[in-house]
């Protein structure tokens, strides 16, 4: 275990091998009866300047908290909002415990609910989960497969790190929660990323069923900044299909024109053809 500086305390200790998106998000996508048990992904790859899919059970680690800072981010955040994803076979308990209430707006694409109605939902710790997630990313050089992912927040990441550690959430961030509904395929994981051809500092990653976005501007319109679940009183969170129709897209295009490992193409295309044969099957 080696000893340095850990990234949020500032402390000389030693360091825990730490995961960028927590284990447990792989172990929810992991259907070990598919021909591609292991969870999908995609990321971008500023070699290639294109989408690149990963499929793996090795998670994505490095040495940057120490051990009381690993405790204090899964208090805080990741033991709650975990058992709330949404799962294979056993539901998707946060959309649940949500859609018990009735929406505060209805739109033809999104329905938008008051989290501060909900007192099964803890916002606190969906606030700390994905903001932690996100200056995870900040904070240190990740490698991933090939390549490396780390993003670039200025003077906001150690704001971001003030809030961890339980400051006050950065004056001007914002964080937008979307909600898949499991009529939807949710199963996925997207890394953390910036998103392109937006004018702000716009970021997003995705674990099952929920998308973070997360926007770092003194300019931010005032719109985006009233859909902060982090900032806005009544806690705003939207369901809709935009979420999971924009992922697809990126993963359709990821399949189609980035980079794809030879033998995860293989067993994907030996998983389509299974999928085809049943259904002719099924309809003979």
């Amino acid at each position: 275990m080696p000893h340095g500086k850990c990234k949020l305390c500032w402390e000389d200790r030693d360091l825990q091998e730490s995961h960028l998106l927590p284990a447990g998000v792989y172990k929810l996508c992991r259907s070990a009866d598919a021909e591609v048990p292991d969870p999908l992904g995609i990321r971008n790859d500023p070699k290639t300047k294109s989408l690149r899919v990963f499929q793996s059970s090795r998670q994505i680690t490095g040495y940057v908290l120490c051990s009381p800072c690993e405790q204090l981010l899964n208090a805080k955040g990741e033991a709650w909002v975990l058992p709330q994803l949404s799962t294979l076979s056993e539901g998707f308990p946060f959309y649940e415990k949500l859609t018990a209430i009735k929406p505060a707006v209805v739109d033809t694409e999104v329905s938008a609910y008051e989290g501060v109605k909900v007192p099964d939902i803890r916002i606190d710790s969906l606030v700390h989960f994905g903001m932690g997630i996100f200056w995870k990313a900040a904070v240190h050089e990740w490698q991933i497969g090939y390549g490396t992912l780390n993003l670039e927040f200025g003077p906001y990441r150690d704001q971001i790190r003030s809030f961890l550690l339980g400051g006050p959430f950065p004056k001007h961030a914002s964080l937008v929660v979307n909600v898949v509904p499991p009529t939807l395929p949710t199963m996925s994981t997207v890394l953390p990323y910036r998103r392109t051809g937006v004018k702000i500092p716009f970021y997003s990653f995705y674990v099952p069923g929920i998308e973070f976005l997360m926007a770092l501007s003194k300019t931010m319109p005032d719109y985006f900044r009233s859909m902060s679940v982090a900032s806005n009183p009544l806690q705003p969170i939207m369901v809709g299909a935009f979420s999971a129709q924009f992922i697809g897209v990126k993963f359709a295009e990821a399949l189609q024109k980035g980079h794809v490992p030879a033998k995860l193409a293989e067993r994907l295309q030996r998983g389509r053809e299974k999928r085809k044969r049943e259904q002719e099957t099924a309809s003979g």
